[in-house]
């Protein structure tokens, strides 16, 4: 089964596939098709990725967001 997408495109965009059809015989739908597929193929990084390798590497108590002793006091700086 097969459903129909309409999407629109810039100008330049337009063009481009439209070019890029005749350049290669195929049609725009196909291209689009193709497109689509390589890109939702392509693993992309989830943002906590960047920070494993921080992981395990914080030296503290285990239980600091669970335990209000440790935040006791925090924020209440001297003011001037």
């Amino acid at each position: 089964m097969s459903k129909t997408l309409t999407i629109r495109l810039q100008d330049e965009l337009a063009e481009s596939l439209e070019m890029e059809a005749r350049r290669t015989n195929r049609s725009r739908g196909r291209i689009l098709q193709d497109a689509l597929r390589a890109h939702l193929r392509t693993p992309r990084p989830h943002a906590l990725d960047a920070l494993k390798k921080y992981a395990g590497i914080v030296e503290g108590p285990v239980d600091l967001s669970t335990n209000k002793k440790h935040l006791a006091g925090f924020g209440k700086g001297k003011r001037r």
